[in-house]
């Protein structure tokens, strides 16, 4: 379901579109909507919510379209669900040269739009610029805990290891896409295996070139997360999977 808004019409040179996701989140929903909008770039954006999405969300993204023209909020269906369902079902209605996605609960600091999109559209070669936790090669992630970030920075390794690749973040979930790119890859999953799989899939094609920018990572204060330890255990799935894609390509 797709609910037109209406406001105030941006008119300069616009080459992106933005996916914001939410469910429960209301003040920090507000901050990343605002600040995206602040883009000169930005053609779209979308608020992507499943159908249980508590009443407060939904009241703060009805009062987000009647502020903001170029807005959109979009209900998933029941056959596009989870973290990836949103963004697969999402992308049928991208046109624009480059997307990208992020959460409404402030972790993904919309700030970084600007500088990943400079990055992509400063180099015609690049085709996907990552937000990386890890480029300033210091694992710790602030408020994340030690072990949670030893963890995840060891995953990552892994990750390079088995995939021969220089990039030192693939779950985070926060990129800019050429959307021609993008394009020509199916992704399986639909729950948040999709941030690693939507990335190690495009870097398997070799003419796809990815540049990285640091990122730092931030607590939510809106909402409650659902990525669970056992959803982030199932990255070891589609590490494997990814893998085996791998071995029979160059067989």
């Amino acid at each position: 379901m797709m609910i037109k808004c209406s406001g105030v019409v941006l008119q300069d040179k616009k080459e992106l579109t933005v996916i914001v996701l939410a469910i429960n989140e209301t003040f920090s929903l507000k901050e990343t909507i605002d600040q995206v909008s602040s883009f000169e770039f930005v053609e779209k954006i979308f608020i992507v919510s499943p159908k249980f999405l508590s009443k407060e969300c939904l009241e703060t993204q009805k009062n987000l379209c009647n502020k903001y023209f170029n807005l959109k909020t979009i209900i998933q269906p029941d056959d596009f669900p989870g973290y990836g369902g949103a963004i697969k079902y999402c992308f049928k209605f991208i046109d624009t040269k480059y997307f990208c996605w992020l959460d409404g609960d402030g972790e993904t600091n919309p700030k970084y739009v600007d500088e990943m999109y400079r990055a992509i559209t400063s180099n015609k070669d690049i085709d996907i610029v990552n937000a990386s936790r890890f480029k300033n090669k210091i694992f710790f992630i602030k408020n994340y805990g030690y072990i949670s970030s030893i963890i995840t920075y060891c995953f990552q390794i892994l990750c390079r290891i088995l995939f021969n690749s220089k990039i030192t973040d693939y779950t985070v979930g926060y990129r800019i896409y050429k959307t021609a790119v993008f394009k020509k890859l199916y992704f399986s999953s639909n729950d948040q295996n999709f941030a690693l799989e939507s990335l190690i899939l495009p870097i398997l094609i070799d003419e796809v070139k990815v540049k990285e920018i640091y990122y730092q990572w931030t607590k939510r204060s809106d909402g409650e997360s659902h990525n669970s330890l056992s959803n982030k255990l199932s990255y070891l799935k589609i590490v494997y999977k990814c893998f085996i894609f791998k071995i029979k390509k160059y067989l």
